[in-house]
């Protein structure tokens, strides 16, 4: 007999698949084979041996969105007004090194109420009081940026195409797929740059991942010329940032060095970065990198989406969210943010 996967590795790996394939494509699928012909090797080792499970901690109901958040507060019958409650620091906290808050992250604009980087998904997220919503750059043939992931639009609209050969027009004609989510989204579009600040400004902070360098040039210059340096910021890579910094000098960044070993060269920025983003490790978390980084002035960022994200969904509660603060982090980003905020004591399930 085979070993029993807990219940919460279940909800976990259905959950997060959809994610990590989009990230990691084909490399997901070689791992989870070989994970699968390991888990054989060992459960087969010994002929009529069982291996007998874990006990499973009672799990608890896990609040769904619409305990938060009702779809017509923020879909696209509701008319407003979109501001946020109060927060415990400044929304610009993210920029000021004096500023200690425990800063929250919606990791693509917050995908269990809306689709994913749409402007309903940012309307929740400001309702909430999400600190930054995360989001991705990408330039049109005609040269403007939008908000979306991946390099087509087949997964996310109604249509199919490369970004980068399509025109804004074309890309604005075809809706966002709902995928299910309760509410009316059929006015969402894909955001542009104009589209976004226009409700963000002032309520919530962007941060804009560079996908392609052009964009993130383009993306630095409209930050610069709308006086956006305390509403958003840019994640990107060595080579992206650079670029960015050729053209604007003093934009806003954060940083994302691969290996604790990278983090002095990925801090030595003139200005330095507002946040660095790491993974939430031992080599990362350990105290001279964090002070090294807390040394010029910057916050440190992780992902909470194979830590406290899957205990959470487990109905194992939201503690582990607080657990990461503790550990050193000043910003986690989670594909459920508003479970951090429940852990935070800012926000609660009606």
């Amino acid at each position: 007999m085979l070993p029993t996967v807990p219940m919460a590795w279940h909800v976990a790996f259905m959950l997060f698949m959809p994610f990590m394939l989009s990230r990691f494509g084909a490399r997901v699928l070689v791992f989870a084979g070989a994970c699968t012909l390991c888990t054989v090797a060992c459960g087969g080792s010994d002929e009529g041996a069982t291996i007998e499970p874990d006990p499973e901690p009672e799990a608890d109901a896990v609040p769904p969105a619409s305990a938060f958040l009702a779809p017509e507060d923020y879909d696209c019958t509701a008319s407003g007004p979109f501001e946020p409650p109060a927060r415990p620091h400044p929304v610009d906290c993210f920029a000021d090194p004096t500023c200690d808050g425990r800063l929250v992250a919606a990791h693509r604009m917050g995908t269990h109420f809306a689709p994913e980087n749409s402007l309903s998904a940012l309307r929740a997220s400001i309702l909430l009081g999400i600190d930054i919503v995360e989001t991705d750059v990408r330039l049109t043939a005609d040269g403007e940026v939008v908000l979306i992931h991946d390099g087509s639009v087949d997964r996310t609209l109604e249509g199919s195409g490369d970004v980068g050969a399509m025109s804004l027009a074309e890309i604005e004609s075809m809706p966002m797929r709902a995928n299910g989510l309760a509410g009316d989204f059929s006015c969402d579009r894909v955001p542009t740059l104009d589209d976004t600040f226009a409700l963000a400004r002032g309520r919530i902070v962007v941060e804009l991942e560079v996908k392609d360098t052009e964009a993130g040039v383009v993306a630095a210059e409209y930050l610069r010329d709308e006086d956006l340096y305390g509403s958003a910021f840019l994640l990107c890579s060595r080579s992206e940032c650079e670029a960015a910094r050729a053209a604007v000098p003093d934009v806003p960044i954060m940083s994302r060095p691969k290996a604790s070993t990278e983090v002095a060269a990925e801090i030595d920025y003139d200005p330095a970065p507002v946040l660095v983003h790491v993974d939430p490790t031992e080599p990362f978390l350990a105290t001279p990198i964090v002070d090294a980084i807390h040394g010029v002035g910057a916050k440190v960022y992780a992902n909470a989406f194979i830590d406290a994200d899957v205990i959470a969904l487990g109905g194992n509660g939201f503690d582990r969210y607080l657990g990461m603060f503790d550990d050193g982090l000043d910003a986690v980003q989670s594909e459920v943010a508003h479970y951090a905020l429940v852990a935070l004591g800012r926000l609660q399930p009606e």
